[in-house]
């Protein structure tokens, strides 16, 4: 059983973003003050990865704990668990999808997690820049 009406579940799904969210403009913002010259969400890629660098090839994806499954750190809704058991799974089957597509393609692709962007955010920075340099 949820704990909102229908009306206010609708709302607060419908606020759910996947551009512009608080990980993904830190994170922008982290690679512009370190002068690395990106584009961000093209849709002509496959996946449409958050953050590109397009001569090296390198697509950066910022996954939620959330909507994304993260092994650890996803809580399960208490209500519509079957609904939700599929949702996730559909997910996690199209981000390994898509990572191996772009990996076949000859791009690197990069998954970080929302809670590392939060917390950890050098380290998040260091490891695309690592890459970003090694191409």
């Amino acid at each position: 059983m949820d704990n909102l009406s229908r009306e206010d579940r609708r709302k607060n799904m419908r606020n759910i973003r996947s551009k512009g969210t608080k990980p993904e403009i830190t994170l922008i913002n982290e690679l512009r003050k370190n002068k690395l010259k990106f584009e961000t969400h093209i849709s002509d890629i496959v996946g449409k990865p958050d953050i590109i660098f397009r001569r090296k090839k390198i697509a950066v994806f910022i996954d939620s704990d959330f909507w994304h499954g993260h092994p650890k750190r996803f809580i399960m809704p208490k209500s519509n668990k079957k609904y939700w058991q599929n949702k996730i799974k559909r997910n996690i089957i199209r981000d390994k999808y898509v990572t191996n597509k772009l990996r076949r393609e000859g791009w690197s692709v990069l998954r970080i997690w929302e809670f590392d962007i939060k917390h950890n955010l050098d380290k998040c920075i260091n490891r695309i820049v690592r890459k970003y340099k090694e191409k």
